[in-house]
């Protein structure tokens, strides 16, 4: 059964994203509402997520959106659709066993694949290779001939923005979708200002109390740092990257009984070991933390319960090997 198919036949389809819903996340649910709407005008959708970043929430107050996504489990569906994730841990523990029936579910991501896709949903467009989920909504919405309005091409082009760290991360086929969705009308300046944010005090301090606890692991050239935090992880990566690390990867326990690994790494350090981020380090740890991971190759992460420690130094100890296979291999060749 193809997607306008199984859209035509839904009244009631249930659009959920990962668990603090990154821009990519929210703006490819609210863009594929837009789309399902075109579709089958007289259905009802519902919008769900485990908690909203910061910026995204800040993205749908610059875009002035009203819709509303529930952060508690508990509608009436006969549709699911999973976007920007193809794992049932990333849903957040009280999403995961929403998706029960592959035949009425329907994955649409962009990260590395996970083997349980498959026993998720039935209906499969996971592209590893592009850089955002809103990229892959594009060609949906070409695909089914739904015309991309200027309000869609904002969020579509908001969520590429982020994903893309403003094109820092892009091929031409991404460039040419961004062309595409100025072409259909967005503002360009206005989605970069959607996603600026001085980060607020906690997080600055989050920041700087990873730096202060850093353990430094120097891998032949390179200089990997691993901490600590309660928040803020991902930010805390990026700062570690800023002053000087080569991949960065953090812990915290956001809640009881909760571990959560971040983890980030420069594009020279990926395209100089081909080290992977998502299959080769974070899915590895989930059986250690007794969880899932995964992610991309230089941005990836980590949910589960237990063994925080550990969990950090295998990370280490799996670049070590990583790194000296890789140079080893790169010697020989």
């Amino acid at each position: 059964m193809n997607l306008r198919m199984l859209l035509s036949n839904s009244m009631k389809p249930l659009i959920i994203g990962h668990q603090n819903a990154d821009p990519d996340a929210v703006c490819s649910m609210i863009a594929f509402s837009r789309l399902y709407n075109s579709i089958n005008p007289e259905g009802t959708f519902t919008l769900m997520a485990d908690d909203l970043s910061r910026l995204s929430k800040q993205v749908l107050d610059n875009f002035e959106l009203k819709d509303q996504i529930l952060e508690e489990p508990g509608t009436d569906f006969d549709l699911i659709i999973l976007l920007d994730t193809n794992s049932r841990l990333q849903l957040g523990t009280d999403f995961q066993d929403i998706p029960t029936d592959p035949s009425k579910t329907i994955v649409i991501d962009h990260h590395e694949p996970n083997p349980e896709v498959e026993a998720i949903a039935d209906h499969r467009f996971v592209k590893s290779d592009r850089f955002s989920t809103c990229e892959i909504l594009v060609d949906i919405f070409e695909d089914m001939n739904v015309e991309i309005d200027p309000n869609i091409a904002n969020l579509l082009l908001t969520g590429i923005l982020f994903d893309t760290r403003r094109f820092f991360y892009t091929d031409l086929q991404t460039l040419m979708i961004g062309i595409k969705l100025l072409n259909s009308g967005a503002d360009y300046e206005k989605c970069v200002n959607s996603l600026q944010i001085r980060p607020d005090r906690s997080e600055r301090i989050a920041r700087l109390k990873a730096a202060s606890k850093a353990n430094v692991h120097l891998l032949g050239d390179w200089v990997i740092a691993t901490s600590t935090i309660n928040a803020f992880e991902a930010s805390a990566c990026r700062g570690l990257l800023e002053i000087g690390a080569d991949v960065a990867i953090i812990g915290g326990k956001p809640g009881k009984g909760k571990v959560r690994l971040s983890s980030r790494s420069s594009r020279e350090f990926y395209d100089k070991t081909n080290i992977n981020l998502g299959t080769d380090v974070m899915e590895p740890l989930g059986p250690i933390i007794d969880g899932k991971g995964g992610g991309h190759a230089n941005a990836a992460g980590a949910n589960g319960t237990k063994n925080l420690s550990a969990a950090l130094d295998k990370a280490v100890e799996l670049i070590r090997v990583a790194v000296g296979t890789n140079t080893d291999s790169a010697r020989e060749s």
